[in-house]
């Protein structure tokens, strides 16, 4: 009798799940399990908490990300098995080998003869998940090689296309622009964290979409014990994309009375006495940092592409709605009044965006910000956000 009472609660929960309108992501380099955040992260947070079935794919795991500090390798002995965190299905999916790009010509020719055969990579979950699937979110890069794959096991799904990143930037291999390109009438839509990413899709037409920032209050609203000593100036820096240490060599001794903190940067470096250098941390974690900064840095270095930075960087998302003046590099400071510009490499151009930023200190108005679920349904259904479309003519539903 307890064993037949189990299925039936087995089987009632499964028919609830299946009831539900199911959303895969399917990144290259995120987990939902990891520390370090994206914006893929809280929307897939915000959807479930608002009634989707969510599961949360993570591909380009395999024995080769040890060698290379992967954010993943703690999920090692966890990988190919669901488990569930926040409502949220996980599967971190670990094969034998994974393609990457090599910065070579003959090595980047020699490993695209390995992406076709990664796409087509025996997993019966995998295969699952995207056959079961109402909407399938596909982040930039890597993961748009399965493209096919997701199309052929589910031909109804609305596959979207959420270009985080533009792949040069990136250093993706030009494999997966060629395979984007050529499977793009396979995608319902494309989302676009920047409207500098447009030249980037000419073959898109009507079905470029640019969808914004979210920010949650409840992940603000008590952001723990002020980390700083009283009294003290304090900048600091979150996460290792496009990560510049020469800032820090250039900065710092300019500045001897402020404390840099470096969080999560994902490498260390010969940084100048008064840079400290903390190991990454789950997001929440960082909000005292980031609240009770007298600034913000975005210290990217220049790479192909990198103007839609302005629009994109979470990071400087999240300065604004703290109110916290920040130094970039001007290619990513836009036309946003809070931030201050400085060019790549020289001197004086930085310590004057610095010396700017902390004389701004306590005088920005935090910036208003929609909800996650809100950004999240303007990636599911932009059809019913007119002010979603960059393409020209309406989009279909």
């Amino acid at each position: 009798m307890v064993g037949s009472s189990a299925r039936r609660v087995k089987l009632s929960r499964t028919e609830q799940r299946m009831s539900k309108r199911r959303v895969v992501f399917v990144s290259a380099f995120h987990d939902y399990r990891t520390a370090k955040r994206a914006s893929i992260h809280p929307i897939a947070r915000a959807l479930a908490q608002s009634g989707y079935d969510v599961t949360f794919l993570s591909t380009r795991f395999s024995r080769l990300s040890r060698s290379k500090g992967d954010s993943r390798l703690f999920l090692w002995d966890r990988a190919n098995r669901y488990e569930t965190v926040d409502g949220i299905r996980c599967y971190l999916w670990r094969t034998a080998f994974h393609p990457f790009a090599t910065g070579s010509r003959i090595g980047d020719t020699l490993m695209g003869t390995l992406f076709p055969l990664y796409a087509e990579l025996p997993n019966r979950d995998v295969d699952a998940m995207f056959a079961e699937a109402d909407y399938v979110v596909v982040e930039a890069t890597v993961a748009a090689i399965l493209l096919r794959r997701i199309r052929r096991l589910n031909p109804t799904a609305r596959i979207i296309y959420y270009a985080t990143d533009r792949l040069d930037t990136v250093g993706a291999h030009p494999y997966v622009r060629r395979r984007l390109e050529k499977d793009g009438a396979l995608v319902h839509h494309i989302s676009l964290r920047s409207s500098v990413m447009a030249e980037d899709f000419g073959w898109a037409g009507d079905r470029l979409t640019r969808i914004g920032f979210g920010i949650d209050p409840s992940d603000f609203a008590d952001t723990g014990v002020q980390p700083y000593a009283p009294g003290t100036r304090n900048a600091v820096s979150v996460g290792a994309m496009l990560f510049d240490e020469q800032f820090f060599r250039i900065a710092a001794p300019a500045f001897p009375d402020v404390t840099f903190h470096v969080i999560g940067c994902g490498r260390t470096f010969d940084a100048p006495a008064n840079v400290v250098l903390h190991d990454e941390m789950p997001f929440r974690d960082t909000l005292p940092w980031l609240r009770h900064a007298t600034i913000g840095l975005a210290p990217y270095h220049r790479a192909a592409g990198v103007e839609y930075l302005a629009e994109s960087s979470l990071k400087l998302a999240q300065y604004e709605y703290l109110g916290l003046p920040a130094a970039c590099p001007d290619f990513a400071a836009g036309d946003v009044a809070s931030r201050f510009g400085y060019v790549n490499d020289d001197a004086t151009s930085i310590t004057g965006a610095v010396s700017r930023a902390l004389a701004a200190a306590g005088t920005i108005a935090p910036r208003a910000f929609p909800g996650w679920d809100g950004i999240g349904e303007r990636l599911l259904h932009p059809e019913r956000y007119p002010d979603t479309a960059l393409g020209a003519g309406s989009m279909a539903s």
